[in-house]
Order: structure tokens, then sequence, then C-alpha cells
């Protein structure tokens, strides 16, 4: 070591100055890092960290989503039990012509005519519709509606037209035409199979 330092003490200021100068000069263009790359890694992995921020952010609504969906469901199986618990599966236009004469009676309505209408398909439920021609006074064709409203396979009454049919001078009568629908439970859909 003690040569190392002999032979650079013979050296001339100028001389020294050149080697400084050459070493410096290596140091800088191969080793020496100003932070620039430290600087490029930082701004790669904030890209990266944002990138995975949105991710997270995707993720966390698609699962709730999915939760919301879940209750969803949950809440129309439910809503599908009680429809299919309080409908038949089997529900006849006769069914509801004998249904029809009964409110009729309880009413006090006279039954002109009763003609089935064409099944109605839809999702859940089949709507089963009888067109009906009714003759009374306000409160019997109101308290006919009430029977039918509240019975359980028939729960509605529409496309209603009530006009006035009495003669002149004789008691008051009101002609009803409308349908009244029953509902059943639509048939299930076959399920697709799946080829493995």
């Amino acid at each position: 070591m003690n040569k190392f330092f002999e032979t650079i003490s013979g050296y001339t200021i100028g001389k020294a100055f050149i080697i400084g100068l050459a070493i410096g000069a290596f140091y800088y263009f191969t080793i020496y890092d100003d932070g620039s790359s430290i600087d490029a890694q930082m701004v790669t992995i904030n890209q990266q960290l944002q990138e995975q921020e949105a991710k997270k952010k995707d993720t966390d609504a698609t699962l709730k989503q999915v939760r919301e969906m879940q209750d969803k469901v949950g809440r129309l199986s439910t809503q599908y039990q009680e429809i299919s618990r309080r409908l038949p599966s089997a529900l006849f236009s006769i069914d509801i012509n004998k249904s029809i004469d009964g409110f009729g009676r309880n009413a006090g309505v006279n039954i002109k005519s009763k003609k089935p209408g064409e099944n109605l398909k839809k999702e859940v439920v089949e709507e089963v519709p009888v067109e009906v021609e009714l003759e009374g006074s306000y409160g019997e064709l109101a308290q006919f509606v009430y029977l039918v409203s509240s019975a359980e396979r028939m729960s509605r009454v529409k496309n209603i037209t009530i006009s006035d049919s009495s003669p002149t001078g004789g008691s008051r009568k009101l002609s009803f035409k409308g349908q009244v629908v029953g509902y059943k439970l639509a048939p299930e859909k076959p399920k697709a199979e799946t080829t493995k």
C-alpha cells in the first residue's frame, strides 16, 4: 500500500487532476445513480397500486351486486313459495263458472252470460279468464266484485263496462260486462339439460 502512495505522491498536480477527473468521469457514467431509476420504480409501483385499487373497487362493487342479487333471489323464492302455497296447480273455467254462480247468488245479481276466455300464460302464474254479463243494482254489482276480489282463486275483475239497462220508469238496473280472472300456477318450464 505504501508503494501506491509513493507513486501517487510523485505525480504533479496536473497529472493528479487528470487522473482524478478520469476516475470521477468513470464513476459518474458507470456507477453513479442520481435516483432516476428509483423514481421510475416508484412511478411503476404507483401505477400498479392505482390499478390494484381500481380492481379492488370493481371487486367490491361486484360483491355488493352479488349480495343484492342473493337477497333478491331469496325474497323472490319466498314470494314464489307463498304464491305456490296459495294458488292451485290446476284451475279450469268450469271451476270459475261455479264460483261465479255462487258469488252471483250471494250478491243478488242476475247472471246473463258466462263465456270462457283464452288462458294467458305468464312467468309464474297463468290467468284463466271468463267473460261475464250481469244485471243488478249498483250495490249488488259492487258486492259481486267484492266477493270475487276476496276469493283466493279469483282475485281480479277487469275490463269492466257498466251501463244503464233499466227501462224508463222501472226499477233502476245496471248492466255489467267484464272479465273474472282466476289464477293458477303456470307449469314449470323443463330445465335445459347440459351435455357433459
